[in-house]
């Protein structure tokens, strides 16, 4: 079955750890405690993890390093947590699949997002030569309480000659703002971004531009440059995959972290959680997308050269 997904529609699930109850760091756990932790762990993968068989190799891999005794001297719940995420992703190779102790989870996005709780922009400024520069440090609030902001400050912008997204710091967050703060910058077409598969539902659901946003847009044919980082992940990963995929904006900086599959956090005995990956996105031009690659920036360079080598470029451009 396949959804598609406007602006309006309800947000994907997110888990937000509660620190209520929760073990502090230190906490001690039993051989039997760690057996259901991992039996708990297996159980959530097999009936949820985007990739059946991967699921199912990951199941045995726990069990057999178990039986060699590899658990025997971790007891501490916090230890236990970091090993058992190193060996999850030693066969994953998923860098949304972790396991943490809750009280130490953040906000998590519907991308499985290293977001933040409320607001995305950072600095905005008007620079030489009629360029606009607008930071975007997550995109882990959701279209509702940032509509407002997104609409000021892509306005702000839209009369620019050039314009640079700067998403070096940003770990993530839904694909719902990521099409919010995408709509600037297309035309009055929607144009379809991304899609998320979801093994749970098994439910794809697309996502497109609304070109009936509030205020002025930068439009379709104005030269856009997104710097990033190897701390780029995830949702900001997407926004810079879809403005390549379709020519709309050159990359500028280093490969990104590689982390293209949604998800959510599922609680765990003993106040440990796993952040389990239940779908995987699928990028309308290349059918594929950045798992494990990450997004490869059109002009490489070193992420603290990126801004300055952007700028030269929108003025070689503008000339």
């Amino acid at each position: 079955m396949i959804r598609r997904a406007f602006l309006s529609a309800a947000l994907l699930t997110t888990f937000v750890a509660s620190s209520a109850g929760c073990q502090p760091a230190g906490t001690r756990l039993t051989t039997e405690q760690r057996r259901v932790v991992l039996d708990s762990i297996a159980s959530a993968l097999n009936a949820m993890y985007v990739f059946p068989d991967v699921a199912a190799r990951m199941d045995t891999d726990l069990r057999a390093r178990a039986k060699r005794g590899e658990f025997n001297e971790v007891s501490d719940a916090s230890s236990f947590a970091q090993q058992l995420t190193r060996d999850l992703q030693a066969i994953s190779h998923d860098k949304h699949l972790r396991v943490r102790l809750r009280a130490a989870d953040p906000v998590m996005g519907p991308a499985g997002s290293r977001g933040a709780r409320s607001g995305i922009f950072g600095r905005t400024e008007r620079m030489a030569g009629d360029v606009a520069y607008v930071e975007i440090l997550s995109f882990g609030a959701p279209p509702e309480e940032v509509r407002e902001a997104t609409t000021r400050i892509m306005s702000a912008a839209a009369d620019a000659k050039a314009l640079i997204i700067d998403l070096r710091a940003n770990g993530g967050g839904s694909p719902f703002t990521v099409a919010l703060v995408s709509s600037y910058l297309f035309g009055a077409d929607p144009v379809h971004l991304n899609s998320l598969y979801f093994r749970p539902a098994d439910r794809t659901d697309d996502f497109f531009t609304d070109p009936l946003v509030a205020g002025r847009k930068f439009g379709p044919d104005k030269p856009i440059y997104v710097l990033t980082s190897s701390r780029t992940f995830s949702g900001a990963e997407e926004f810079a995959y879809n403005l390549q995929t379709r020519k709309r904006a050159k990359i500028v900086g280093e490969t990104t972290g590689g982390g293209a599959n949604p998800g959510r956090g599922v609680p765990l005995p003993y106040d440990l959680t796993v952040f389990v990956p239940t779908g995987r996105a699928i990028n309308p031009i290349t059918k594929t997308n950045w798992e494990g690659v990450g997004v490869k920036p059109d002009v490489s360079v070193p992420a603290a050269n990126a801004l300055d080598v952007a700028l030269r470029l929108a003025s070689q451009k503008l000339r």
